[in-house]
């Protein structure tokens, strides 16, 4: 077994044929930009079994993606794909982080959009003076090692960064402060604008709307489910270059509130906000039979 990398919540290992992976999940989430972390038994195998629901589901929306099959209860079997160092998010409500970028639209209900909004965040961190003697960007990993602390992150370190994508450039911004004012830095487009269009046009929002409308057709006793926003990465396929989605889907990936109630959450959030592991453990559970009716 030839190990490629692995990560906080999964490996990923050499695949049986040329051009494939397999990613393995642990029995471990974390939370708070990796500041928080547990252990839970069997939550490997219910999001590989959500992931390979979800990417199935999508795969037969005819869009992109570089999932093949599930081996075993622990592993997705995948084209093996360059990732890009981004995460796609798309939100039909205001709510999470979103907030924290604009807070005019905090209120009592979460603001529905019309029209789902996309926003794309760096995976490298942006570090800042004192700590480097100009802003400088580091894998979450290289982070982790020197500025995370039993405290947390600190000050001056920035995970995830919003990115404001422009012709010159793109703009990076703390993700969870007002978006005004001089950038932390601003480094060279990852992606030329049509590749962009591409998968925000092609893969990006059309997944989305497949999974919002899969959701909603899942009844609950408190009403359908509602897809509040959901996190997409994507990558080129080793093989031909094209541009796919990656990675994995899973309760990871996404919030969703049966009946549209944020208080009944089913997703990772449970976690962030502290709800026991015996109680996440059990929204897993719920979520990988959900899923199933995909």
């Amino acid at each position: 077994m030839t190990v490629l990398s692995e990560g906080k919540t999964k490996r990923i290992i050499a695949g049986p044929r040329k051009g494939t992976v397999l990613l393995q999940a642990k029995d471990t989430l974390t939370g708070g930009d990796a500041a928080v972390r547990a252990e839970i038994n069997q939550i490997g195998a219910a999001k590989t079994r959500q992931a390979a629901k979800t990417m199935g589901l999508l795969a037969r929306c005819g869009i992109p993606t570089a999932f093949i099959e599930q081996q075993g209860d622990i592993a997705l079997l995948c084209d093996q794909c360059e990732m890009l160092p981004l995460e796609f998010v798309v939100r039909r409500y205001a709510w999470g982080s979103f907030l924290k970028r604009r807070p005019d639209f905090s209120q009592t209900q979460p603001y529905r959009f019309d029209q789902p909004l996309w926003e794309i965040f760096h995976k490298d961190s942006v570090v800042i003076p004192p700590h480097v003697p100009a802003p400088e960007q580091m894998t979450e990993n290289q982070a982790r090692e020197k500025f995370l602390t039993q405290e947390g992150w600190l000050e001056g370190v920035y995970t995830d960064p919003y990115s404001v994508c422009e012709a010159d450039g793109w703009h990076l911004y703390s993700a969870k402060a007002p978006i005004k004012g001089t950038p932390l830095m601003t480094i060279a487009p990852v992606l030329k604008a049509d590749e962009l269009r591409q998968i925000i046009d092609q893969i990006v929002l059309p997944a989305f709307l497949a999974l919002e409308e899969a959701w909603g057709q899942i009844e609950t006793t408190y009403g359908p489910v509602h897809l509040v926003d959901i996190k997409f990465e994507m990558g080129r396929r080793a093989r031909d270059q094209a541009l796919v989605m990656a990675d994995v889907v899973d309760n990871d990936s996404w919030r969703i509130w049966p009946g549209g109630d944020p208080k009944r959450q089913l997703d990772k959030q449970c976690f962030r906000d502290g709800e026991s592991l015996a109680s996440v453990e059990q929204n897993y559970e719920i979520v990988t039979r959900l899923t199933e009716k995909f």
